[in-house]
């Protein structure tokens, strides 16, 4: 029986039978693919997707929390927890700072990052990236 069990792990697969049977799964498709008339319609169709300069409204509009400062910050105070702030709410807080940023509004970010400080909560990384932005616009300022 001991000789079973080592035939059972003794299997060999030649290079070249493999590499055949996975060539075979995935079917070949050539760069070119597109037709010419396909490429001239999709070329027609497309339009660049242009920035009205609306992220930090739209920022706002997706975390609420950060709206209305009196109703906020009671909620805060009387113990209710800060709002998580997501993954996506993370990156267009960094897109609404840089457009502040862009408009040479530097009292907008430093009061943006800190209602986002007191009434959020968030990861290292973002706490890091509110301090920089922070300290970039206090320089500018002062």
């Amino acid at each position: 029986m001991a000789d079973e069990d080592n035939d059972v792990f003794a299997i060999e697969v030649d290079a070249d039978n493999y590499g055949e049977a996975a060539a075979a799964d995935t079917p070949a498709v050539s760069r070119t693919h597109q037709s010419e008339a396909a490429f001239q319609a999709v070329k027609s169709s497309y339009t660049a997707k242009i920035d009205g300069g609306t992220t930090y409204q739209d920022f706002i509009a997706a975390v609420p929390v950060l709206t209305n400062p009196d109703e906020v910050s009671e909620s805060v105070t009387n113990g209710h927890s800060k709002v998580k702030l997501g993954k996506r709410d993370s990156q267009l807080l960094g897109y609404a700072v840089g457009e502040l940023y862009y408009d040479k509004d530097y009292a907008g970010v430093v009061e943006l990052c800190q209602r986002v400080k007191d009434r959020c909560e968030f990861d290292v990384k973002t706490a890091e990236a509110l301090e920089r932005w922070c300290g970039r616009c206090r320089e500018r300022m002062g």
